[in-house]
């Protein structure tokens, strides 16, 4: 991986800290490039996972949304990335017995001067990249009736190919973002006949629908080894437990340009503190005190 700034951390975060209420940033605390570029790279990272854009029948008419939904316990995230973007309009619903919270974002002008800009700056890497450029050109398009928009079918030809996706200049804060949506940090303990009390593994976990060749990507960024599992519904999952894996996870998330901002924040500093009782984790690696 290439040398990364790590005290572009604090800057993102004062960003965030410093937005007035209207979602605009302070005229003391200015955005750089290079703030932007994090900021906006995360957002995308955590649309790929969690995010949708869709094109929807409205009688004779069309609705083009971007949303993205997570788990309650994520509303303040939910709130910070409406603040950051300064658009949109977030909801709560229940999904399968789990409340949500959503933001979506439907008016065509802030679709247009705020969302465009930023999707079109920094990609997704998925094959959800083709469900953004169908909202995209439909969006410009001069079409007033559903009957007047193309049918669409996602292709299944990846978009992007493993390189292309990990020597993106955005990648690693786009993965920050990723994790936030799609990854998993957990403790669990096994117990065998050899091991009367059994003992305890770590593990790290991150999957996507249809995005093999983007957790393969992740995969050898993260110089990790395990093979992909893949499920009934075409998820392609990626587990490690080892120590030199779980090594390099840590070793990312503390050096990315961001931090984590949601629930995942909390998961992995509760995480971090169990592998400090795990001697097979503690004895090997240098684990942060704090993130």
């Amino acid at each position: 991986m290439g040398k990364i700034n790590i005290n572009l951390r604090t800057k993102f975060y004062n960003s965030i800290r410093n937005m007035d209420q209207g979602g605009a940033f302070t005229r003391t605390d200015q955005l750089n490039k290079k703030d932007i570029f994090l900021t906006y790279a995360y957002i995308v990272g955590l649309f790929e996972g969690d995010g949708f854009f869709t094109v929807t029948k409205k009688g004779t008419y069309f609705q083009c949304e971007l949303g993205i939904e997570l788990s309650i316990k994520d509303v303040k995230l939910i709130y910070k990335i409406k603040k950051i973007l300064g658009v949109g309009i977030v909801g709560f619903k229940i999904k399968n017995d789990n409340n949500m919270v959503y933001l979506r974002v439907r008016n065509k002008k802030h679709l247009i001067s705020t969302i465009l800009p930023i999707f079109d700056k920094y990609p997704l890497f998925s094959n959800k990249q083709y469900d953004y450029l169908r909202l995209r050109n439909v969006i410009l398009s001069n079409a007033i009736f559903y009957d007047a928009i193309p049918v669409y079918t996602r292709p299944t030809l990846p978009f992007n190919s493993i390189e292309s996706i990990i020597n993106a200049p955005y990648f690693s804060a786009w993965l920050v973002g990723f994790i936030e949506a799609e990854g998993c940090f957990s403790v669990y303990k096994i117990t065998l006949a050899s091991h009367v009390d059994g003992y305890f593994i770590a593990s790290f976990d991150i999957s996507h629908t249809n995005g093999e060749i983007l957790i393969l990507a992740i995969r050898k960024y993260l110089s990790l080894t395990p093979k992909l599992y893949k499920d009934k519904t075409n998820n392609f999952r990626l587990k490690v437990t080892s120590v030199r894996s779980i090594e390099n996870v840590i070793k990312f998330i503390n050096k990315a340009p961001v931090k984590l901002l949601g629930n995942k924040n909390i998961q992995y500093l509760l995480w971090i503190k169990k592998l400090r009782t795990i001697p097979r984790y503690a004895e090997k690696i240098n684990i942060p005190n704090k993130y």
